[in-house]
């Protein structure tokens, strides 16, 4: 199970100055490049607010369960790689060896959007000899080196910050399929954001490239429209004209008043897609685009003439924005697109024929085969 999976890589934190335990946290074990090494935040390793800023490696202890109940194992420090008190996360390389080759495969990642689902699992002060797995979901997206996560499901602070202690320095992990990627280190699980399940975390960019992880650029969702993002990347434009010029090229006398409609949707349209990511939309402009060279090649092949009027270039801008719903209708069976009402996709065929994918004339029929 992926909680067993999850459990078997937290690693219990404990500071030990002046003969007294003064500090409790978690951290992940991981394999990097070279050797093994443990990702924690940097107030679990020096203290809340620095106080501890010359701690030595014999003064941190990590140990860690090969199962529920286990006894615990020690794990030498070796030394502190790299930390950063403002982003709040350290690196520690530690001495520890795989015998059985049964070590968890961790990647990293710093692809992941809102409502992902995250895993993280770590010793709570409350129950201090047993880690704990908790269910939550991304809140928002990497902004400033941090992202937020929330508890799901029915995982709860029920106590507020007494629950929340102990979690800091955990690993937050996206599982997709058979990997575990690891997206990041809870920081901030103490205070009055833990009344509120809310959660931060410090994303991997800076952490992988000291320990050798491997970064996972895309993930392996089989939600995500990866073919027809791919595909709209290949195309090769050959008409290069804009909406306007498309426009004047199949009627000379368009109207002033239509042409600044055009223009005006066209405008509140751009302003609105920034809002889906790239990759999303040029999935949906792909689907779009080959379901619409097909209503194109009809129209083209029914109006002989290369003059047309307004009504028929408004009621082409209709057919497209129709069969553009239909088939997103279509394909949402199978993937995860954003929410596009009718007017948004109107907007999207704008700027699909402003960005020379779609015309009013032959010469916007593409080669698709």
């Amino acid at each position: 199970m992926n909680e067993d999976v999850i459990n078997k890589l937290c690693v219990r934190i404990t500071l030990h100055v002046g003969g007294k335990v003064v500090s409790y946290g978690s951290g992940t074990l991981v394999k990097g490049k070279d050797c093994f090494y443990v990702v924690t935040a940097h107030h679990c390793i020096y203290g809340d607010k620095n106080a501890y800023p010359n701690i030595q490696p014999d003064q941190i202890v990590f140990q860690r369960q090969q199962a529920f109940n286990a006894p615990f194992e020690d794990i030498e420090v070796l030394e502190i790689i790299g930390s950063d008190l403002k982003e709040d996360w350290a690196v520690i390389k530690v001495n520890h060896v795989d015998n059985d080759g049964t070590h968890p495969h961790v990647l990293a990642t710093v692809n992941f959007k809102r409502n992902d689902k995250i895993m993280f699992s770590g010793f709570q002060f409350a129950n201090k000899n047993e880690s704990r797995s908790f269910n939550s979901t991304v809140q928002n997206g990497i902004a400033s080196g941090e992202f937020r996560i929330t508890l799901a499901d029915k995982d709860t602070f029920k106590a507020g910050r007494d629950d929340a202690k102990g979690l800091s320095g955990s690993g937050a992990f996206l599982i997709d399929g058979q990997n575990f990627l690891l997206t990041g280190i809870l920081k901030n699980v103490k205070g009055d954001e833990a009344l509120n399940d809310d959660i931060k975390c410090c994303c991997m960019e800076k952490i992988v490239p000291l320990i050798g992880l491997e970064l996972c650029e895309v993930l392996n969702d089989p939600t995500i429209d990866t073919f027809g993002t791919k595909k709209f990347g290949e195309i090769i434009i050959t008409d290069n004209r804009n909406l306007m010029e498309k426009i004047l090229a199949v009627n000379a006398d368009f109207s002033a008043r239509m042409m600044k409609r055009y223009r005006q949707q066209l405008a509140v349209g751009k302003d609105e897609l920034k809002v889906i990511p790239e990759r999303e939309m040029s999935a949906i402009k792909y689907r779009l685009f080959i379901k619409c060279q097909e209503v194109l090649d009809d129209f083209v092949a029914e109006n002989r003439g290369t003059v047309l009027t307004e009504k028929q270039i408004e009621d082409l801008i209709k057919d497209f924005t129709h069969s553009g719903i239909e088939i997103i209708d279509i394909k949402s069976k199978r993937y995860n697109y954003p929410i596009i009402d009718d007017d948004l996709m109107r907007k999207i065929i704008l700027d699909l024929i402003n960005e020379c994918y779609l015309s009013f004339d032959k010469e916007g029929l593409y080669a698709t085969e």
